[in-house]
């Protein structure tokens, strides 16, 4: 049996082989972003998943035997990976790596702009699951699960990372690292499962002012301007000079493709579609905005402007903003 040392990455090469990969995939990220700004502005987060195949491929192809086993990363910092038996991975395998890798860190951030209250709660469960638990189990494993440290997309595509010049050596990973990656995971299925419960028996009236929210939402996506929109109920309190003040701000922004020469008009039209789809509490405000870029997961960009549109207003006349 070969000795561990002769075979392991190790936590720091392993670590610095991502970093420069993420530098990579950021500047395809940011090159595709600039080039076809208006189109992936219009996407929104789900411009998330093109940042997700880009990196499936990148990862993919070159993590199997096409490519050696070694991204630029690991080609830097000397290394390669393999299955248990010490052959490259061939590509159908690679790829299944590559989604596992890179799942968790696209969903983080993908906002899902849908009603359906049964496809919301099945999303959501499978989001917070993917995106909290697999990235747990992965802190999890990288930092304790030595001498290997092979991580979850390790684990489910029989895989190694080790170095570039080992020929052979005998697994020695750990059944009980394997247990106490699937606990977490678990774990974090059964609090998106239980969560939302037991979130409307601590909050009751949450779900009841959460409500006319998608009615915001669809109102302001009829604008042809507008391709994804988000609504916010937030309620901020502050103190001063022991005075204690609360505000309640309905906030609306709206995802754009092109970015207009003038935003006030556009501005005011999604001003004017929220308030006379919403019925606003005594002294609650209104902010809507508008924001332009691109969120590929990999690289973001984001250019954004917002006002305060007068809640007594229902015309879109750049008047009702509050500057």
């Amino acid at each position: 049996m070969t000795e561990k040392s002769t075979y392991v990455s190790g936590f720091w090469p392993r670590v610095g082989a991502a970093f420069i990969d993420s530098l990579l995939l950021g500047a395809m990220g940011w090159g595709i972003g600039w080039v076809a700004l208006d189109y992936v502005s219009a996407l929104g987060s789900n411009g998330r998943f093109i940042g997700l195949a880009i990196a499936i491929l990148y990862y993919g192809i070159l993590g199997s035997n096409l490519g050696g086993g070694r991204t630029l990363g690991k080609r830097i910092l000397g290394l390669k990976v393999v299955g248990l038996n010490g052959k490259p991975l061939n590509l159908f395998v690679a790829l299944w790596r590559a989604l596992v890798l890179s799942g968790p860190l696209m969903l983080n951030g993908w906002y899902f702009n849908v009603t359906d209250p049964t496809l919301v709660r099945v999303l959501g469960v499978a989001v917070l699951t993917i995106v909290f638990g697999v990235t747990l189990a992965q802190i999890y494993l990288i930092l304790f699960a030595w001498p290997e440290r092979r991580l979850v997309h390790d684990l489910l595509s029989g895989s190694i990372v080790v170095r570039a010049d080992t020929k052979e050596f005998t697994p020695q990973t750990r059944r009980v690292h394997t247990i106490v990656a699937v606990l977490i995971v678990l774990a974090a299925l059964g609090l998106a499962v239980a969560g939302p419960d037991l979130l409307n028996k601590a909050l009751p009236g949450l779900q009841k002012e959460l409500q006319p929210l998608p009615r915001v939402m669809d109102a302001v996506k009829t604008l042809p301007e507008v391709s994804d929109v988000s609504a916010q109920d937030n309620t901020t309190t502050y103190y001063f000079n022991g005075q204690k003040t609360t505000t309640r701000t309905l906030i609306v922004t709206a995802t754009t493709g092109a970015w207009p020469a003038d935003t006030d008009p556009l501005l005011a039209k999604i001003g004017a579609r929220v308030v006379k789809a919403y019925t606003f509490a005594p002294n609650q405000k209104l902010r809507v905005g508008i924001v332009h870029g691109f969120d590929l997961g990999i690289a973001r960009y984001t250019d954004a402007r917002a006002a305060n549109y007068k809640t007594d207003c229902t015309s879109a006349d750049v008047k009702c903003l509050e500057k």
